[in-house]
């Protein structure tokens, strides 16, 4: 098959937007998993046909932004920077416009062929929200398809949007936000950039200047790939970022990012209207308390307690109940195994019953892990989980890791904690 008549789609959206369903519904079962190379996160493809020709539909990890502080980001980004690719469908939860459209305006300013999906529009008419794609299209620059896969509302018109993308002229539209105070600085650094680049580079050169004035170093070691000699391009950037950050009292990254917040509220504004509530939201009041700057943290520590009491204190003890049940099954081992001599044990026997205390050692951890994982599923479902990644994202910062690192954090915390638990018991006496 010529490779033109290839179609290329990157599915891309923050986590919980809906992107697998999207995903299942155009490939159905013509799909394989496997991991993107050199790290563990799992890499979705799968195929469908558009109007007779064959698309290949990969659906990318859920990210928040286009930064290198996560695996799932820097697999993100660097798909899209390197991959032939013919379209991206950006999914956003139509329940948390704003939200979403933030990331929708890195993809913008990295300049991909988009096309944007509004995804479970159905759940936000259920709260009475209504959104006008045609506002958010003349605005955007892109298409905007109003879907809900869950239903099958919009599949057809998802898949002639994506027929009509790939089959028009070229779609790759570069936004230019207004960063205020930074502008000085990212427009001397584009022209910086303008004069290294002899071919047309794979990124937009407003990008690259955002990412080097954020302080992304997988940024700047592009950039020394695409041109060899750019230090004078790094150098003028760690020099404004300091400027900035001694002038403006924040950092480069910190203020770029509440100028993309800004942004997104504001184009939200423009297309959709709510209900007017005699109060604030439920979720909104809950928000308010969990992720309060004083209250969240407290019950951070809680709920981590919590966790670590309900899966390792009381998990440890339902090992009383589970261990006599390993321990028959070593005695049939040792029964079924040729007995030991006055001076020597034969092999078959030591083999056999490590093989078996190995596997029970694994298995008396069954009670734990199965408390464990299923209250981080509850965290997750319950929507707490990136709300502990945004109290902890500013802390986690300054040692250079993404709010999202609080999960690995939690996990290794809990574990190294709970490992201690049979030792200490064990000491008594």
């Amino acid at each position: 098959m010529k490779r033109e008549d290839l179609i290329l789609i990157a599915l891309a959206g923050q986590p919980n937007c809906g992107k697998s369903t999207i995903f299942n519904a155009l490939t159905g079962a013509r799909q394989s998993v496997a991991n993107w190379p050199g790290v563990t996160v799992d890499r979705m493809s799968g195929w469908c046909r558009i109007e007779g020709r064959r698309a290949e539909i990969v659906d990318l990890p859920g990210t928040y932004g286009l930064t290198s502080s996560s695996p799932e980001e820097r697999v993100t980004r660097d798909f899209l920077l390197s991959a032939d690719l013919s379209l991206v469908v950006n999914v956003i939860d139509a329940v948390n416009l704003t939200k979403g459209l933030t990331f929708t305006l890195q993809l913008l300013e990295m300049g991909v062929p988009l096309l944007v999906d509004l995804n479970m529009i159905d759940a936000a008419t259920r709260r009475g929200t209504t959104i006008d794609a045609a506002v958010l299209e003349k605005s955007l620059g892109v298409p905007v398809i109003r879907t809900s896969m869950k239903t099958g509302q919009g599949r057809a018109d998802l898949m002639r949007a994506i027929q009509a993308r790939r089959d028009g002229p070229p779609a790759k539209v570069v936004m230019r936000m207004d960063y205020g105070d930074l502008e000085p600085a990212l427009e001397e650094l584009e022209r910086m950039l303008s004069l290294k680049e002899t071919t047309e580079p794979a990124y937009s050169l407003r990008w690259m200047a955002v990412k080097l004035m954020e302080g992304d170093a997988e940024a700047e070691d592009l950039l020394q790939r695409a041109s060899g000699d750019a230090g004078d391009a790094i150098d003028f950037t760690r020099l404004s970022r300091r400027v900035f950050e001694e002038s403006c009292g924040e950092t480069p990254e910190v203020y770029i990012g509440r100028a993309r917040g800004r942004a997104a509220g504001i184009l939200a504004g423009t297309c959709m209207k709510r209900p007017v509530l005699s109060g604030r939201p439920f979720s909104d009041r809950i928000d308010g308390i969990i992720c309060n700057r004083f209250a969240g943290p407290l019950i951070l520590v809680a709920v981590m307690y919590l966790l670590y009491y309900l899966s390792i204190v009381q998990g440890y003890k339902l090992t009383a109940y589970t261990w006599p049940y390993l321990a028959r099954l070593r005695d049939l081992v040792e029964m079924l195994t040729p007995s030991p001599g006055f001076i020597e044990i034969p092999v078959a026997r030591s083999f056999f019953l490590w093989f078996t205390d190995s596997v029970n050692a694994l298995l008396n951890y069954i009670p734990i892990f199965f408390i464990l994982f299923g209250l981080i599923a509850i965290l997750e479902d319950s929507g707490y989980m990136p709300r502990m990644a945004f109290i902890m994202d500013r802390i986690l910062h300054r040692f250079g890791l993404h709010g999202q690192s609080i999960l690995p954090m939690v996990l290794g915390g809990v574990y190294v904690g709970g490992c201690a638990v049979p030792a200490v018991k064990s000491s008594k006496g």
